[in-house]
């Protein structure tokens, strides 16, 4: 008889909520210019005139589509560091960040000093409308290439999915570690396996990304999972319903879980890094174009970019990429387990809005949408 397990209701409300966000302390440390330009833990903070003018401003306004649980280590360890400049944040929707800003700055209205998004399509439109500073942050010698996305945005987290299993159904010995293996075990996990709709940024993101590498032979295993996989909304029904057993193994789910996924949660669920199926997904920052307080913008993506601030990126769920960032689940921890030729980091490239109907369409009809 197949065993279900059942999450404790306080606990399917965490993960609800969160495929988002956990809150959590997070270190204050003012950064410190160093001589080391050009290695992956030198920290080159913004000139004197710059950071005296973003004290003068006082403030900055962050549209992002982070919860404000998840962003909330990022605003206390950014005011500890500059405690004469507040950081504002605001969560809206992907697309109503960008049409709120482009309305707010046409009509002259007060706006957003600097977006973060992981829509990498809405940036792209973003960036080609005009509204980015095409800003160059001190930091940039010390990133990896994959961190500059374009004209004035950066990276600030790369986020990948992961696997999700329920350990009562599918134990830890039996889990696949490749998406060819969970497309092998469709038919036996049928109506057993799901992911969300090619319409949620991460999916169409993370799907963009794994046939950019693996392009028709990923398209091969997809079709060989959508016929016996659900589709969901968003990651947090995706997830309570696999820790209730409706679920026995999910995919590209949002990478955020992995923080709430400890102690009685991890007794009945699991996440992986599939090695051939772990896209990771650039977070994107910039400084808008008409930000009233583009100094202080400034000062806070260079923070942001930082050491101390890759690490308090981390205390909220966010992935950091750079070398000498302490945090249990950052760019080197996935590297080591999927290996360094099995990364796929996506981009901010024109072939994402030129393939989406085509990449929508096709996902639609091997899952049945």
């Amino acid at each position: 008889m197949r065993r279900t397990a059942f999450l404790p209701l306080a606990l399917a409300a965490a993960l609800t909520s969160a495929c988002g966000s956990p809150a959590g302390d997070a270190p204050a440390a003012e950064p410190t210019a160093t001589a080391d330009v050009g290695k992956a833990s030198a920290v080159t903070p913004v000139d004197d005139a710059t950071l005296k003018a973003a004290q003068a401003e006082g403030e900055v306004l962050l549209y992002t589509n982070s919860e404000d649980q998840q962003m909330a280590p990022l605003v206390k360890a950014f005011e500890q560091a500059f405690p004469g400049i507040k950081l504002r944040s605001l969560t809206l929707g992907n697309q109503e960040m960008f049409q709120r800003y482009e309305t707010e700055a046409a009509s002259g209205a007060a706006s957003a000093d600097v977006v973060m998004s992981s829509d990498a399509v809405g940036w792209l439109s973003f960036i080609a409308n005009g509204d980015v500073e095409d800003y160059k942050d001190p930091n940039t010698p010390n990133l990896p290439e994959h961190a500059v996305l374009g004209p004035g945005v950066y990276s600030m987290s790369v986020d990948p999915v992961v696997a999700v299993f329920n350990k009562a159904l599918i134990p830890e010995a039996a889990q696949p570690d490749t998406m060819v293996k969970l497309a092998a075990m469709a038919q036996k996990l049928d109506k057993k396996i799901a992911t969300t709709d090619i319409s949620n940024v991460i999916q169409y993101g993370a799907t963009s990304a794994y046939l950019g590498k693996y392009g028709e032979q990923g398209w091969a295993t997809l079709e060989k999972i959508g016929p016996h996989a659900a589709v969901e909304s968003s990651n947090g029904p995706l997830v309570t319903k696999l820790a209730q057993g409706q679920y026995a193994a999910e995919f590209f789910v949002s990478g955020t879980v992995r923080a709430f996924i400890t102690d009685d949660v991890a007794k009945v669920v699991n996440y992986s890094y599939l090695k051939d199926g772990t896209p990771l997904l650039p977070r994107g920052v910039g400084v808008t174009a008409k930000a009233k307080h583009p100094n202080a913008a400034k000062v806070f993506v260079n923070w942001l970019l930082s050491v101390a601030g890759q690490e308090a990126a981390c205390q909220g769920g966010f992935t950091p990429y750079r070398d000498g960032v302490t945090c249990d689940f950052g760019l080197p921890q996935v590297k080591a387990i999927v290996g360094e030729d099995n990364l796929i980091i996506g981009t901010y490239g024109k072939q994402l809005a030129d393939q989406r109907d085509q990449i929508i369409a096709r996902f639609n009809k091997a899952f049945g949408r």
